[in-house]
């Protein structure tokens, strides 16, 4: 049972961090403040915002509950994003440079208002589907720790009212503070089970002895496939730069400098910790196989299991405020991102367009300190929605890249315009909601349901729904973007159509949904793209690449262009970013990968032991 002094532990710890939030609240003057924490924070601060906000309990309970069922191989729920982690030095000065307070910022200024409008709803249910996931975690976690002593939704109420008050008090600024120490904790929740799993079955000798062979194989023969492994890791450097959180994430820091080094180092810290999840799992398995204790009755308990049966009196509690500081510390950040949404590019925008802009800034600040609420609701909502955090994950991966799409075109390519991004989203939401999962929950209930909907909702199918829709997409941005353009239509959007079409040909052999996918895609982008015309000023989209090449330090440069900013909070340039551009570019990508492969040697030792 949960012991008298874990207790006292958990509420002690909920306590002060509740008013070390609290604490912050009186340096809040402005929505800069409130929503981007004036853009000062150190290198610490920033790598423990990235882990912090990164970093759930719904990790290690995915994690070690995909190892106990499947091995080494569970860790790919965490580890897809490795392989993205060298992209995060590039992405970093991305979101610093725009000098924007919100990704749909981005998507107003790139694009149009409709998409800017389009993403603000689209990131309050990507907070609600975060925030559910969250939820789901935290309930499993107490039910398990506490033996059914203390009801799953008593500890989230109490972890709620704790950061949603500190949260709305002190925005991203307290938010961030309170990470620092959260951080800490999140290390200690990743590696303590590490050592008391492996004594308890004889270390890794002991679980060679007492696990199958494919235990310790980095792929499975299903769910967790190297196909599988490949889709998603690619899904996530698409999906990475469109998660509503990242903006907060990358440009928080002094200088861009921070933002590169917070964003990457905060993320490997976090790969570090996935290792010790995957051996917990693995050292649950050995534990069952031993017949030291019964098997959970759901994978995902696995994690809870391990805290029950291996820490001891003291111990037991500190691993449960961790879990609750892994939560809160993501929870706060998701509601402050998720209130910058709706507050700015939703009230502020709609209702507030008459006011003076200084009567337009305390307003907003006010209903901001309250929208995150919303965040909130829509969460417990979707958390009755799904069977368990894997799944929930799937669909967060799924619903991210879809908007990731549109971010990469409106980087990498200057033509992209706002009908192509229309076409491409409606096009990839279409596909997603009929072959994915909300298809197979539709299928589920109905009677006699045709067996193309939801064909690739089960979450082992991540890859090939990621194959049917995203091809799609990308044909359908192009496309639509050259063929609504005079300039270049018809023949280049003719060229990319036949392109876009032989690809499709291909792909029939090898996933038939997919090819057919991609061309009916292709013919709707050229047919719908040649009516809709783009005539918005291409002047925007020089805008948008002149802040992307201007540094943070240099913004006179931008004054003299005529170009006004979001926010730029404090502008500092780094010496090294001013001076030594390209080396800090290229030679910091290098390093990050590197410590890719590193991390991935080590994790390959790991299951030779």
């Amino acid at each position: 049972m949960f012991h008298p002094i874990d207790v006292a532990v958990v509420f002690i710890y909920l306590f002060f961090i509740g008013l070390l939030g609290l604490w912050q609240a009186v340096r809040i003057r402005t929505a800069g403040d409130f929503f981007a924490g004036g853009r000062k924070f150190n290198k610490f601060l920033m790598m423990m915002h990235a882990l912090g906000t990164g970093t759930h309990a719904d990790d290690p309970v995915g994690v070690v509950g995909a190892s106990f069922q499947r091995g080494y191989s569970g860790i790919w729920y965490t580890y897809v994003y490795l392989l993205a982690t060298p992209f995060y030095w590039l992405i970093a000065p991305l979101f610093r440079r725009s000098r924007y307070l919100t990704t749909a910022d981005f998507f107003e200024q790139r694009y149009s208002p409709g998409l800017g409008l389009l993403y603000a709803v689209m990131g309050v249910l990507i907070f609600a589907i975060n925030t559910g996931t969250l939820l789901v975690g935290t309930e499993m976690i107490t039910t398990a720790v506490t033996q059914g002593a203390v009801p799953g939704w008593a500890a989230i109420l109490a972890m709620t009212v704790v950061f949603v008050v500190y949260g709305s008090a002190g925005g991203l600024l307290a938010t961030v503070i309170v990470e620092g120490v959260q951080g800490l904790l999140i290390i200690v929740m990743s590696l303590l089970l590490v050592p008391f799993g492996l004594a308890a079955v004889g270390g890794f000798a002991g679980l060679r002895t007492s696990l199958p062979a494919d235990t310790f194989n980095l792929a499975a023969n299903t769910e967790i496939t190297w196909p599988w492994v490949i889709a998603a890791s690619i899904a996530m450097v698409i999906g990475i730069v469109a998660q509503p959180h990242i903006m907060e994430v990358c440009a928080s820091g002094k200088t861009e400098f921070e933002g590169r080094v917070g964003f990457t180092y905060g993320n490997f810290v976090k790969r570090i910790c996935a290792l010790g999840w995957a051996i917990t799992g693995v050292a649950v398995a050995a534990m069952v196989a031993q017949g030291a204790t019964a098997a959970p009755a759901h994978r995902e308990e696995a994690f809870g299991l391990a805290i029950v049966q291996l820490l001891p009196v003291g111990l037991t509690g500190l691993m449960f405020a961790a879990i609750l500081a892994a939560q809160m510390s993501t929870l706060s950040a998701f509601m402050v991102a998720g209130s910058a949404l709706m507050s700015r590019n939703l009230y502020q925008k709609y209702f507030l367009a008459n006011l003076a802009p200084e009567e337009q800034e305390q307003r907003t600040l006010r209903f901001g300190r309250f929208a995150g609420l919303v965040v909130v609701g829509l969460g417990v909502v979707f958390a009755f929605m799904v069977d368990g955090v894997a799944e929930a994950l799937t669909w967060f991966w799924g619903v991210n890249a879809t908007l990731g799409v549109l971010v990469w075109a409106a980087v990498l390519w200057r033509p992209s315009n706002s009908v192509g991004a229309w076409l491409a989203f409606t096009i990839m939401s279409a596909l997603w909601t009929v072959f994915g999962p909300v298809g197979a929950k539709i299928a589920g209930a109905m009677a006699a349901a045709p067996a193309w909907l939801g064909q690739f909702g089960d979450k082992g199918d991540l890859h090939l729904l990621l194959l049917t829709y995203i091809p799609a997409g990308l044909a359908a941005h192009y496309i639509g973007s050259v063929a609504s353009d005079t300039r270049w239509y018809p023949s280049l959007g003719g060229m990319f159509a036949v392109i876009a079409v032989v690809v499709g040909i291909g792909l029939l052999f090898v996933l038939p949904v997919a090819g057919w996918a991609v061309i009916f895609s292709a013919m709707v982008a050229l047919l719908v793209g040649a009516q809709l015309r783009d005539d918005r000023d291409t002047t925007e989209a020089d805008r948008f690449y002149k802040l992307m090449a201007t540094p943070v330090g240099r913004e006179e440069e931008l004054a003299e262009a005529g170009l006004d900013v979001v926010y730029a909070g404090h502008s500092e340039g780094h010496p090294w970013e001013l001076n030594h551009p390209k080396l800090v570019q290229w030679g910091g990508f290098a390093v990050a990968c590197v410590f890719t492969l590193v991390i991935l040697g080590l994790l390959v030792w790991i299951t030779g032991l």
